[in-house]
Formats: structure tokens, C-alpha cells, sequence
């Protein structure tokens, strides 16, 4: 048996918050590291899974969807692969500045729009998108671990029969306390399964997990695990 999952986690989150104005809160963003209205969004170790994730995204070719641009580390790489537009959806506006820049000499098309992820969403057409990435930030304690379901049961509406979508959320899986979950296959199914279930998904489409290394840098305020859950579900 795996041996429990260490405490390590980002506790800094506000009690509440209004979603809206972060679009308008400035980022500090140094080119290693994103954060905004103090809170650490995302740092540059991430990237090697932020790839592994968009390989999965973009397994299929066709429209992807992205969901959050912060550092740009999964929209490039998702770049990288043979697809036919780029969707990204952003909500902060100084990130979006960015965004667009990054679509102006991207090589594959990229279409930004600025707003909230589960706002967005809801605009696009049904089964119109063959590969989703989520990695947005919870803006407060209160959706801090459930966030990506709110967004994933609205994103299977507009995924593709057979299309695939894979999401993280560091700052809620780094927080779970010693000794809770004996293994990542438990965490799994006792946090995300039966929410997963709950937005569409099928047990023939919930693919088994995956877990990838990762290495943090010392001090990283919201992760301190070796590895990292790479979920891969279909429609």
C-alpha cells in the first residue's frame, strides 16, 4: 500500500469573494510566477505537467478548450500539437492582455475571450469542442475544492461525442491532511469521482488515472506532493 499523501497545501484562500472583480485586480507576474490579489496562481514548475495535460487535451486534434492562460505554459504546449483552433477562456483582464499577445504569433489559431470559465462556457454550442483543458484558480475557501466540477458539468454539453477532458486543481489536492487518503487511487474515487459521475460522465468514459512526477520549488505555497492527479475522462 502507497503510504498516506503528506499535508501540503494552500490555506491562504479568502472566506468569501465576488468573482467578478477579479477580473479587474492586477496581476504581479515576473515571467516564473503568476499572483494576483496576493495569492499564488501558478509558477513556472508546473510546466512539465501543464504538458502532460495538453497532451491529453489535444489527443483528439480538432477545437480544443482552454480553460485559464495564467503563466501561458499549457497553451503552449498545447501549440505543440496538430489541432485546429485554440479556444482560450480568461478572466482576468491583465492576463488577457497577455493572452492576446500570446494568440498574435501563436502557429495554430487561437481565439481568446475574456471572462468568467462557467459564464463563457455557456455561450458555446453544443458538442461543438473535441478536447478540454481546466486549470483555473478557486476564488475563494468556499469553492476551493469543488470549482472544476461547477465548470465540468456545464463543459460535457459542449464536448464532442468521444470527446476528451482533463483538469487539475493543485490548491485543492495539495491540502489534504496526513494520513486521509491512503492513496492517490483513494483520493480519487472518495473526492472526484462521484462528482465526476455527477456531470455527465460514464464509467466506460472515465479512463483509469494517471500520476505524474512533479517537483515543486522549495517554499511553493499551495504544493509540496511528488506527484500530481492527471484525470482523462471522455464523453
Amino acid at each position: 500500500m502507497s503510504p498516506p499523501l503528506p499535508h501540503a497545501g494552500y490555506d491562504g484562500l479568502n472566506e468569501t469573494s465576488d468573482a467578478q472583480q477579479w477580473g479587474d485586480i492586477h496581476e504581479k507576474f515576473d515571467g516564473d510566477r503568476l499572483d494576483i490579489d496576493g495569492h499564488p496562481v501558478m509558477q513556472k514548475w508546473e510546466a512539465p505537467y501543464m504538458h502532460a495535460l495538453a497532451e491529453i487535451a489535444t489527443s483528439n486534434g480538432g477545437r480544443v478548450l482552454e480553460l485559464g492562460f495564467g503563466l501561458g505554459l499549457s497553451a503552449s504546449a498545447v501549440q505543440k500539437h496538430d489541432i485546429d483552433e485554440h479556444i482560450i477562456i480568461e478572466a482576468n483582464k491583465d492576463v488577457f492582455k497577455r493572452l492576446e499577445a500570446f494568440a498574435s504569433k501563436a502557429p495554430h489559431k487561437v481565439t481568446p475571450m475574456l471572462g468568467l470559465a462557467r459564464e463563457v462556457v455557456a455561450t458555446l454550442p453544443d458538442n461543438s469542442i473535441d478536447g478540454i483543458l481546466y486549470d483555473t484558480y478557486p476564488h475563494d475557501k468556499d469553492e476551493q475544492h469543488t470549482h472544476q466540477f461547477k465548470f465540468i458539468k456545464e463543459a460535457y454539453r459542449v464536448l464532442k461525442p468521444g470527446g476528451v477532458l482533463t483538469y487539475c486543481n493543485l490548491t485543492s489536492i495539495g491540502s489534504f491532511i496526513v494520513g486521509e487518503y491512503e492513496s492517490w487511487q483513494e483520493l480519487w474515487e472518495k473526492t472526484q469521482l462521484p462528482h465526476v459521475r455527477a456531470c455527465g460522465f460514464n464509467d466506460a468514459g472515465i479512463k483509469p488515472i494517471r500520476i505524474f512526477p512533479v517537483t515543486p520549488d522549495q517554499g511553493c505555497e499551495y504544493y509540496e506532493h511528488s506527484e500530481a492527479l492527471i484525470p482523462v475522462l471522455y464523453k
